[in-house]
């Protein structure tokens, strides 16, 4: 007699998966990140699995292995741009022993509209970039090499001449602005003075002297660090964020709304040595994005006054994809130091290119292009203070990310 025994499936540990990310709140363009957390009882491999939509086939299918000691951490992109504008569903699931042992749903707003978000769909789908992102942004994912994703600024003298006139034409720019925009795209940067009004400034500097006696993010008295994204506790700054001023011009830039990403505020000159933004906040397609540069204060000599590098905005781009460098996760640049700089150090010298050194009044502003070479001198003399806030500002329609680090960057409607 013979007995045939039941098949016996491994039993499934208990499980925890969690998920969340800001555009559960916020409409987001670009890549989405979405943070998970993932835990089994006693650890061991598992699988996460990302369903977008009502999709029956994963897109994303990642192998884990668990610590049993601590949650597994990480995130993964989404490119919003693949998808429709408005809300998108998503299920994540944790297989362990080939079953389900947690799950977890969210729905993520995605903004996804405009002439640059079409253009910047259609490429990538012509490349193959993926829906879902398991790894670092990285420039290798976009196609910079397609001629038509030059910015008006970034070609011939014919070509921006044609592009000046026909905004002056079409009454899209007066004359004035058009100037201002021919000396954006011969030198990398444009100024904008008296921009900010007194009243406004006093606001400014009023909420820069509250952050400083609360001791915000650790701030000392005298030191050169920056205080990150003060306009979401001061609505003032978030004031100078929008600046009607500041958008307008940054509109004609961009030949589109421009987005900001986030503010960082200085009371002492920030010593920051020669850089492009490029590499930090790096738009896709180039050039959608500007750094601006307020004067709380008139710039006094020997402050760590901020310079700049005429002409070298038509330097070639440094991404870190062949440099050498690995993305910057744990804060500590010293190889990103030994390597990239000396390279920016080249450029400048093997071009020739000269400084300026800017003084600016209370309540100038000054535009830069993504690429333009900027520094902050060393500061001579360490009682005077530079107050300043700088801004940075994508196009809509564009991808923002920080390549330096892989980290995916947030635009903001306003």
């Amino acid at each position: 007699m013979s007995f045939r025994l039941p098949f016996l499936r491994p039993r499934t540990p208990p499980a925890q998966l969690n998920a969340a990310s800001t555009a559960e709140t916020a409409r987001t363009q670009g890549v989405i990140q979405v943070d998970y957390e993932a835990t089994v009882q006693g650890g061991g491999a598992a699988v996460l699995e990302v369903f977008v939509g009502d999709s029956a086939a994963p897109a994303l299918t990642k192998p884990l292995l668990l610590d049993d000691s601590r949650p597994h951490r990480a995130w993964f992109g989404l490119h919003g741009h693949l998808l429709p504008d408005g809300p998108a569903k998503l299920r994540l699931r944790l297989r362990v022993n080939d079953a389900v042992a947690a799950r977890r749903e969210l729905t993520v707003q995605v903004r996804n509209t405009g002439g640059l978000a079409d253009w910047v769909r259609a490429r990538l789908l012509a490349r193959g970039t993926p829906l879902v992102l398991d790894g670092p942004c990285d420039s290798t994912l976009y196609d910079y090499a397609d001629p038509s994703a030059t910015a008006w600024f970034d070609r011939g003298p014919e070509a921006i001449e044609a592009h000046l006139a026909e905004l002056v034409a079409s009454g899209a720019a007066g004359a004035e602005e058009a100037a201002a925009l021919r000396h954006f795209a011969a030198n990398g940067y444009v100024t904008l003075p008296q921009a900010v009004a007194p009243e406004h400034l006093d606001r400014l500097n009023a909420a820069l002297d509250d952050a400083v006696k609360r001791g915000v993010q650790g701030y000392a008295w005298g030191s050169s660090e920056r205080l990150k994204n003060l306009h979401q506790d001061y609505p003032a700054i978030r004031d100078l964020w929008t600046h009607p001023r500041v958008m307008r011009m940054l509109g004609l830039i961009f030949g589109a709304e421009a987005r900001p990403c986030q503010t960082l505020s200085y009371v002492f000159g920030s010593q920051q040595e020669h850089h492009q933004d490029t590499i930090h906040l790096t738009p896709f397609p180039a050039g959608r994005m500007c750094g601006v540069w307020t004067a709380l204060e008139d710039v006094q000599e020997g402050s760590g006054e901020l310079a700049v590098f005429p002409g070298s905005h038509r330097l070639p781009r440094i991404y870190m994809a062949g440099s050498g460098v690995a993305k910057v996760t744990d804060d500590d640049w010293t190889h990103f130091g030994q390597v990239i700089v000396p390279e920016w150090t080249r450029l400048i010298e093997d071009n020739g290119l000269g400084r300026e050194i800017y003084r600016p009044k209370a309540g100038d502003v000054l535009i830069w292009h993504e690429n333009l070479m900027h520094a902050g001198l060393p500061r001579t003399d360490m009682a005077k203070s530079r107050r300043s806030i700088v801004g940075h500002y994508f196009a809509e329609g564009a991808i923002a990310y920080y390549d330096s680090s892989g980290m995916p960057g947030t635009t903001h409607e306003v």
